[in-house]
């Protein structure tokens, strides 16, 4: 059977659909399984070892689109599955011509799927969303978490880069201080500053890692902090970047994509929640320890905060600190 999965826009929603993936995969595994997804996306999502083919998105315009539905129809899909809720995406699995399009029931898009399924109510982990689009197929879910596994081409890649910031010799503590989402996400910038100077202080290594748009956030941070902090990343395709990640020996960072990329690579996180439910989104894939106060207005799902952002601004950096040092340094259970 040929297959293929119209994949979630935001890297960590594309992280968290790598089970989704392997269930299919499982279901079929002398079939084709491709997956149609962002740039961003593209590079990583081969470390999954779910997929058979990725397909890099042409664009969101208009001209983009149709490139894609054109691909969609030569390679005669039996099956597309929408995971995006969009109105867009369905219309996209309905232009490529596919025999099944399956997909859940929103943004009155019924009539371009062929297979329509109740959206379940957003309650439990975002891992389990599309349990119930697997169940319409009499697909097994799989259980698991993330997981990415790390090729050696991508791991020397990973050592060089931290050769050329002075940390090939360590597991360095890596603070990720943006998210694409908006700026009620973010942990104030000073905060990361003081924090890693607090951690510095204590002897680990620390450095920055960024996007490709936040060069000047960490720039700011670099500049505030009392020691010389790296800022990694901002050139890095995410697969190199999952590469270098799973060289940490923790990732403290706000609610975003490489928090989850982190986690399925097996680097423990610290995460800060603001406008969002970690009991949503929290990270899966290794050790994961959320800070976060929930405020009356919690979760608003905003991106601008109309109140004082308290959600995060409770997050004191003396809280971020105690969070990483139980993570580098877990407290025994148990009498020796």
């Amino acid at each position: 059977m040929k297959r293929l999965v119209i994949a979630p826009n935001w890297l960590g929603d594309a992280v968290m659909a790598i089970p989704f993936l392997r269930a299919l995969k499982r279901d079929d595994p002398e079939g084709r399984l491709a997956v149609l997804c962002r740039k961003s996306s593209a590079p990583f999502l081969p470390l999954s070892g779910a997929v058979d083919e990725v397909w890099e998105s042409r664009g969101r315009d208009a001209a983009g689109f149709w490139r894609d539905a054109a691909r969609g129809r030569r390679a005669r899909i039996d099956e597309i599955w929408v995971l995006p809720h969009s109105f867009r995406s369905a219309f996209l699995a309905w232009a490529m011509r596919g025999r099944r399009r399956i997909g859940y029931s929103a943004d009155r898009r019924d009539a371009l799927l062929t297979s329509a399924i109740p959206r379940p109510p957003a309650i439990d982990h975002q891992l389990r969303d599309e349990d119930r689009l697997l169940a319409s197929a009499g697909i097994a879910p799989d259980e698991g978490p993330p997981r990415i596994a790390i090729p050696e081409s991508l791991a020397a890649a990973a050592e060089k880069e931290l050769a050329a910031h002075d940390l090939a010799a360590t597991s360095p503590v890596f603070l990720a201080p943006g998210a694409a989402f908006g700026p009620t996400k973010l942990w104030p910038a000073e905060r990361f500053a003081l924090l890693a100077d607090a951690l510095l202080d204590r002897g680990e290594k620390a450095a920055l890692v960024v996007g490709p748009g936040e060069v000047e956030l960490g720039m700011l941070i670099a500049r505030r902090a009392r020691h010389r902090v790296p800022i990694l990343g901002a050139e890095l395709d995410t697969g190199k970047l999952a590469a270098l990640l799973a060289r940490g020996k923790l990732l403290i960072g706000n609610d975003s994509g490489p928090a989850h990329l982190a986690a399925a690579a097996g680097t423990p996180t610290v995460v800060f929640f603001g406008p969002t439910d970690p009991g949503r989104t929290a990270p899966r894939g290794a050790p994961s320890l959320v800070l976060d106060r929930y405020v009356f207005c919690s979760p608003c799902y905003l991106k601008t905060c109309p109140y004082q952002h308290e959600c995060l601004e409770e997050i004191s950096v003396p809280m971020a600190l105690e969070a990483a040092l139980r993570m580098i340094d877990p407290p025994h259970s148990g009498t020796p």
